[in-house]
């Protein structure tokens, strides 16, 4: 072969491999060329207010008095919270961008004995349903009968699981029952209904019950119009999406979910890899309920006469005894991220907020393989390593969901008529990890690119010069500019949406929130891979700039780039002499962002600390350190500190910097080994003892510690004395780091908290212990055998074989409240 045909041949081997690599990082999305039809032909309760308002929906989305609407639903179990701390939940679930509160009402609860109601104190549906009307929440209440939840015989109570003709049909006896119970939520209820003005819109009939059969749809319209009848008449009603239950009746619609795990499977190895992180039309997550009727075929959202709706995507996931996956904070937003991209019209949390189980009259309330269920759940900790846990603490995942719920509430709107088109390129299986995960939601020729680079238990690998080609209607092509996408990341990109009035073409930032004062501001957040671009129409501006500098405009177009390690602010100019801002923030000034209401106005505040607005005040809180900063924007001097606290304020920019600390409490905690555990033992239980352990399998025995304190061969025992809170400190999480099977915390010989070790510390809120002076407390640990066959993430394993078992360190960590008068409108 000659010198001149060789040169020919690479050249065209070259020119090959440029295509094949072209054609790797090239994607193509066409969108649809027709809207879909709008259909109102679903038979929901009463969606009009006195006043006037209105909820109502069609196939495709929700409306809020006539306009489109996207809910973002939490939930939160009120009877597994402290009553005294209800109201601060539901303002943390708001501050986060929740709109509606989900809420079961477990049956055993309310009537462990039958015929004797109990509505009080955590139980008082009531004060709870009135307080989230208080804070402008909205409610969504399930009410079973059966729930789940974790929940011992599903919620229902003993009595009832031996009647005459069985549960969960038409049984005239179970009806009867139910009817009364039914009743009795409506009294407790009555004019917190939307047709009284009041917060609940919403109704969950039963839970995981497939309604394939005209017998079993039957039944559920039964309950549907006995609650009806009790006076639960709400705009909506909802059941469970069910694997092949009938998706053509009209009367319920179905809600789905996903969980990045499945602690409930009864497998104890590494799970495959999840189809939830994939952008799909598949409405189901095969894994749900797969305990129960085993592994089902995804049921698919399109040709659904009912909006897409999630209820149950994992705000975590609850460990169980024999499997204890660790959950990262990515691992439940990137699933919520691909939902929304892949169409979901309401975005609904199970959990948002954990809690703890309370002890019955009887027994203990929690699942476990005694009650006949194949999972042993703690006896006490509901924590599901939520957003918000247990004792009230924000998880990672709280910050990085708000940034999401932000974009929901602002943009929402717009995003509720938007229909998904996927790309010519797709990932056919999870474990692909170089071919972009990528749809669009569309209406017309306006909308948003999604973008997820995760996937739970793979590393994905960094994706870099990236071309997404958008062919619009009428035949134009929108071609974004080549992307850098980071292993782990997930964007939300928008294009050709409108800006107080302008054309925004395209940006690589992700709409945040929309700030409606006099003069607007649009915020974005950067990606930091992704080089930050927005490019307007210079149609109606005048003037454009960016960080105080003027903006040159190029032909029709003006194209700004911008940093992503800071933030930038940009004023549009129209021509009418209108402005509009721009606030482009950090990825981590994004997660640290609240937008608080301020009269008529808004205003941003970002800081490292938490942020808990109310109507009349706004508490600033950190956890273990006593300084405090906060940038405000627009800029505002008029936040002032009730304590009288010393506060250093400078204006930086377009922010007000606000500095301070409170006095530091040092806390100390004093932990020494117990020899004689025998003197904890209560001389009269406390509680019901429980039959938990009966029939457990040698190889799989379940938690051994008990109720009423009881020693166990092989524990190690620790004396715990917590010192007085000061009146400074409203509460002090006690941070156990430990090794070991499970850990029981005991006070006066009564159960808690308690923990299936999963390689994380185990957590105790001191504050809620009605006590004056120190605190005493017993801390049992079980440790762990390696021959139990149970499932444990491999770090965690092997920090167990690395480690010598028992207490490792143990802390108290107070927590500072700094509470502001809501600056004035």
């Amino acid at each position: 072969m000659n010198f001149r045909l060789s040169r020919l041949l690479l050249l065209c081997i070259s020119l090959l491999m440029s295509t094949y690599v072209w054609s790797q990082k090239d994607y193509t999305v066409v969108l649809p060329k027709e809207s879909p039809l709008i259909e109102g032909h679903l038979k929901q309760g009463t969606h009009l207010s006195p006043s006037g308002h209105s909820f109502s929906l069609n196939n495709l989305y929700y409306l809020k008095d006539g306009q489109p609407w996207y809910p973002v639903m939490g939930e939160i179990h009120y009877g597994r919270v402290p009553r005294a701390d209800w109201e601060e939940s539901i303002l943390k679930m708001k501050a986060s961008g929740v709109t509606v509160i989900a809420t079961y009402v477990f049956w055993n609860y309310h009537e462990e004995k039958e015929n004797t109601y109990i509505w009080e104190g955590n139980k008082d549906l009531r004060h709870f349903l009135e307080l989230c009307h208080q804070h402008g929440m909205y409610v969504w209440l399930r009410i079973g009968p059966w729930c789940h939840g974790e929940v011992r015989y599903g919620g229902f109570p003993d009595w009832l699981m031996g009647i005459e003709g069985g549960v969960r049909k038409d049984n005239p006896v179970y009806l009867k029952h139910v009817e009364r119970f039914f009743n009795e939520i409506g009294k407790q209820a009555e004019g917190m209904y939307f047709k009284n003005e009041g917060p609940v819109i919403g109704l969950q009939i039963e839970n995981e019950y497939r309604f394939d059969s005209r017998t079993r749809l039957n039944h559920m319209l039964n309950l549907k119009r006995i609650a009806i009848q009790s006076g639960m008449d709400v705009p909506y009603y909802t059941a469970t999406g069910w694997p092949k239950s009938d998706l053509k009746q009209t009367e319920l619609i179905p809600v789905w979910g996903g969980y990045p795990e499945a602690p409930w499977s009864s497998k104890v190895t590494e799970l495959a890899l999840s189809r939830n992180y994939l952008f799909s039309s598949w409405a189901s997550d095969p894994a749900v309920g797969a305990d129960l009727l085993g592994e089902q075929e995804n049921t698919t959202s399109k040709g659904l006469q009912y909006p897409y709706s999630t209820a149950e995507m994992g705000g975590g996931n609850q460990i169980t005894y024999h499997r204890r996956p660790v959950i990262a904070a990515k691992d439940v937003v990137a699933q919520s991220y691909v939902k929304v991209g892949s169409g979901a019209n309401m975005m609904g949390y199970y959990m948002y907020h954990g809690g703890s189980n309370p002890i019955g009259k009887y027994s203990t309330l929690q699942e476990s393989k005694a009650t006949k269920y194949p999972n042993d759940y703690p006896i006490i900790n509901y924590d599901f390593n939520a957003p918000i846990g247990e004792w009230g603490q924000l998880n990672e995942s709280y910050y990085d969901l708000k940034t999401l719920h932000a974009f929901l509430n602002d943009f929402g709107p717009h995003l509720a008529t938007t229909v998904t088109t996927f790309p010519d390129k797709r990932p056919l299986k999870p474990g692909d990890n170089e071919t972009l995960r990528m749809s669009v939601r569309s209406h017309g020729n306006s909308g948003y690119v999604f973008i997820n680079n995760y996937q739970r238990l793979l590393e994905m690998k960094d994706l870099s010069d990236i071309r997404i080609r958008i062919q619009q209607q009428g035949g134009t092509e929108l071609l974004f500019p080549p992307l850098n996408i980071a292993s782990g990341e997930q964007l939300i990109m928008p294009f050709n949406i409108d800006i107080n009035g302008h054309l925004l073409h395209y940006a690589t930032v992700q709409p945040l929130y929309i700030l409606k004062n006099k003069v607007p501001t649009y915020v974005f957040l950067s990606h930091p891979a992704t080089a930050s671009e927005l490019v307007f129409s210079a149609g109606q501006l005048k003037k454009v700039m960016m960080d105080g500098r003027p903006v040159k405009n190029t032909g029709d177009k003006y194209l700004l780039k911008c940093g992503q390690e800071k933030e930038h602010l940009i004023v549009l100019s129209a021509v009418n002499g209108r402005q509009t801002k721009i606030l482009l923030l950090t990825q981590e000034q994004a997660r640290r962002s609240w937008k608080i209401q301020k009269g008529n106005e808004d205003l941003l505040c970002i800081t490292s600390s938490q942020v808990i607005p109310s109507s009349e005040e706004i508490t600033v809180r950190n956890v273990d350190r006593n300084q405090f900063e906060m940038q405000i924007y627009p800029a505002d001097s008029r936040w002032k500190v009730r304590e009288g606290i010393s506060v250093k304020k400078r204006k930086q920019g377009e922010f007000q910097v606000i500095r301070f600390e409170v006095p530091a409490v040092p806390l100390q905690v004093s932990c020494r080994k117990e020899q004689n555990p025998d003197s904890y033992v209560p001389q009269q239980p406390v509680y019901p003892e429980d039959n938990r352990l009966k029939e457990t399998p040698e190889s799989c025995p379940g938690p051994q510690y008990f109720v009423n304190f009881k020693p166990v061969p092989s524990s190690l025992y620790y004396a715990v004395s917590v010192p007085q809170l000061p009146v400074s400190v409203k509460n002090a999480y006690l941070m156990i780091d430990y090794t070991g099977d499970t850990g029981a915390l005991y006070n006066k010989g009564a159960l808690i908290a308690d923990d299936y070790y999963w390689g994380g510390p185990m957590m105790f809120d001191t504050g809620r212990m009605k006590r004056q002076g120190s605190q005493e407390y017993l801390l049992q640990i079980i440790p762990f055998a390696p021959e139990v066959n149970i499932y444990l993430d491999p770090s965690v394993r092997k920090k167990l074989e690395l480690s010598s078992q028992g207490v490792r360190s143990i802390r108290i960590a107070p927590v500072y409240d700094v509470k502001f008068d809501r600056p004035a409108g």
